[in-house]
């Protein structure tokens, strides 16, 4: 909670079917359940993370899993896809000698 207001987007709202909102993002059905009492908590369907459970079993943590399709999504893809590798610059010279050769003084490495 941030000043008093639950941040995060939770509680979500109920919903009898799927939706799309407008960045591309489901807002997924959340069946209107019961209450259960968790300590001081009264916690319902709308309070529940999307999850897969064959993940959580494989690596033992909580992932949360959110379906994207939208255009922004195959756009974010291609630029991580192709952006081109990480490298770095290194100088390679001799003691004590002066080369003032940009070109041949560097050379590209990754």
């Amino acid at each position: 909670m941030r000043d008093g207001q639950y941040c995060k987007s939770f509680p979500k709202q109920f919903k009898d079917h799927t939706e799309e909102n407008v960045n591309g993002y489901p807002i997924y059905r959340r069946r209107a359940t019961e209450p259960v009492q968790v300590g001081k908590y009264s916690i319902d369907n709308r309070w529940v993370v999307p999850y897969n459970p064959w993940l959580l079993k494989t690596f033992n943590a909580h992932i949360n899993v959110e379906v994207c399709a939208s255009v922004k999504s195959v756009k974010y893809f291609y630029k991580y896809v192709y952006k081109g590798h990480d490298e770095a610059s290194v100088k390679i010279q001799k003691q004590g000698a002066l080369d003032h050769g940009e070109i041949l003084s560097f050379v590209e490495g990754r």
